[in-house]
Parts: C-alpha cells; sequence; structure tokens
C-alpha cells in the first residue's frame, strides 16, 4: 500500500513541511552525485552510530541522520509519508512547534533504536555485539513516525486515498486509524522479532519509538484541531437553473454538534429519482422526474465521514446528516 493524498485539507500553507521535504532531498541528491562512494561515505559521516552516542561523541549526527538517506527508494518513501501527513499536523501545531515535535519524535525514535541495539547485544557474539553498536542509522522515517502518530490521534476518520498493489493496480479510501494501525502493528510485530539478534537492514524500533512519541506528547504540544468554516445559507433564495433543463436546487447546511444536517428542495421528484455521492468535503445530489432534472454539487464547510443518516425525503424537501470526525 502506498499513500499518494489525504482528504483532510489544511487550513494553512505548510512552508515547515515543504522546507523539510526540499532539505532531505537536497542532501541525499547532492551526494548521490558523487556515486557509491559518495553515497557511502555520506552515511558513515552523518548517520548516527550507536557506539559514538553512547561515547558522547559525534552528538551532531542525532540530527544530521534525519536528513540522510540510503538509496532513492529510501528516500522516496518517506518523502511521500511525511507530504501526505505532514502538512495537517504542521496546520494543528504552527510552524515553530511543528519543526520541534518533527526534531523532537526523531530524537525519541533514535534513542529508541540505540535501546533496542542494547537489547540485542546479549544474544549476540563478540564479534556481532561490536559491529551492531559500529552500523550507522540515517533517515527522516523515525521523525516521519511522530507525524504518523499525531496524525492517528487527531485524525483517526480522515480517510486516506492509497494505491493498492495486488495483481492489478486499485486506487482506494482507506481511514486513517486502519491504515496507520496496520502500519504500527506491522512494525512492533516486526520489532519484536528483531530483538532475536537477527540483522534486517530497517531500524523498526526508530519508527515504534517514534510512533509512541507522537502519539503521547502531540497534545501537550498544544496542538489544535482546525476546519475550515464557510458561511452556511441562512435564507432562501430563488433556484438557479444551469442550463434551460437543469435546475439547482436550493440546499442548506446547519451544524449540529458533531452533525452536518443537510436540507434539499427537490420539487416534483419522487424519493426513488434521488442520487446522493458524498466524500469527506463534498456532497453531490441530483435527481429526475420526466421533463424535472435537478443538479448540485456542494463544497461542505467542515470534513464529514461519508456515511449518510436520518435520510428522508417529503413533500419535496430532502433531509440527511453526515457526521463529522472529531
Amino acid at each position: 500500500m502506498l499513500p499518494i493524498h489525504d482528504e483532510n485539507r489544511s487550513t494553512t500553507r505548510p512552508y515547515v513541511n515543504y522546507a523539510i521535504i526540499t532539505i532531505n532531498l537536497i542532501v541525499f541528491f547532492y551526494f548521490f552525485m558523487y556515486g557509491v562512494r559518495g553515497l557511502e561515505y555520506a552515511i558513515l559521516y552523518l548517520g548516527v552510530t550507536p557506539a559514538d552516542i553512547l561515547a558522547g561523541k559525534r552528538l551532531w549526527t542525532l540530527i544530521t541522520s534525519m536528513f540522510m538517506h540510503a538509496d532513492i527508494m529510501h528516500i522516496l518513501g518517506n518523502m511521500i509519508y511525511l507530504w501526505v501527513f505532514g502538512d495537517n499536523i504542521e496546520d494543528a501545531l504552527g510552524h515553530f512547534k511543528y519543526l520541534i515535535f518533527y526534531l523532537f519524535g526523531g530524537l525519541v525514535a533514535t534513542f529508541t533504536h540505540i535501546a533496542s541495539v542494547l537489547a540485542t547485544l546479549p544474544s549476540l557474539s563478540p564479534y556481532l555485539r561490536v559491529l551492531s553498536l559500529r552500523i550507522p542509522v540515517v533517515g527522516a522515517s523515525g521523525a516521519i513516525s511522530a507525524v504518523l502518530g499525531a496524525y492517528l490521534l487527531l485524525y483517526p476518520n480522515a480517510r486516506i486515498r492509497t494505491v493498492i498493489f495486488y495483481f492489478f493496480i486499485q486506487i482506494v479510501s482507506i481511514p486513517a486509524y486502519y491504515y496507520l494501525g496496520f502500519w504500527f502493528l506491522y512494525q512492533l510485530l516486526m520489532g519484536v522479532i528483531s530483538l532475536t539478534g537477527l540483522y534486517h537492514g530497517v531500524a523498526f524500533w526508530a519508527h515504534i519509538g517514534g510512533f509512541a512519541a507522537g502519539y503521547i506528547t502531540i497534545k501537550p504540544f498544544g496542538a489544535k484541531i482546525k476546519r475550515v468554516r464557510k458561511p452556511l445559507e441562512s435564507k432562501p433564495v430563488t433556484p438557479l437553473y444551469v442550463s434551460p433543463y437543469i435546475r439547482k436546487p436550493f440546499v442548506d447546511l446547519i451544524i449540529e454538534g458533531v452533525k452536518l444536517r443537510v436540507i434539499a428542495e427537490l420539487p416534483g421528484v419522487e424519493a426513488d429519482d434521488i442520487k446522493i455521492t458524498v466524500s469527506g468535503w463534498e456532497v453531490t445530489i441530483s435527481a429526475e422526474h420526466g421533463d424535472i432534472r435537478y443538479y448540485r454539487r456542494i463544497i461542505l464547510p467542515t470534513m464529514v465521514i461519508p456515511k449518510i443518516e436520518d435520510l428522508a425525503f417529503k413533500n419535496g424537501v430532502l433531509t440527511f446528516t453526515l457526521r463529522i470526525p472529531t
């Protein structure tokens, strides 16, 4: 599964997220231009090595390692996740707090990885003990995992547009609690297996530590969920005509706590003539009966769960409710 975007629009421009992605790309491709040796040197120089950190040496690599990647697939995978999920967390925290939160999550992830390496030492031979402490770790995935943990807590019902590769390519919309919950369980399973000392090349415990840190600390960091609000229509208006044959029905939207009530006037049609489609931010209502045709696409003032409730049609008036994710 590969996320391509979420249906949870942010209210501000995520400048810090853009900057982090840009820096990661520039650093990687700068060393990539020097070939395999240049990339290997950069990983050794910029990567964080558990033995050095435990000895109090090269502590600056705790930061530089977050902006270095091992290969093209490594950086592209990380940057896609950061692009999809980072903007909403920056929106909830603000620009400066988001930067601090991102770096904090990366640091927790790194120290969790070092702790996991120490936990595996008793099961290793003396040679492998030294080797495991000298393997450098690079990548933004620990910090990005903190972003994922924060996203799961703040937007569990947001839907993630995802590419599925299974015999054929398909794009589906998956709730965040399912997508990120499955992702975390996989990291946890592989992390437990890694404690046996089997080398795998992936810092699963960095992902676990970063995710847990993001989930636990996003609220103490002062995150505030922002929803796009648009003025609601309050006065009846004469239905507009899109063409001589298609009418644009009057629609009123009323927010009632965690519910959004939709009221549409469709005189002259029957209940079976009406079709409704709902996405996270839009509702489309259409109907056709004889020479009467209606069509209207409504941009909602807040994100909703695309499931219709309390549907009713009486005396030409259609009503239904949609839940607002909390």
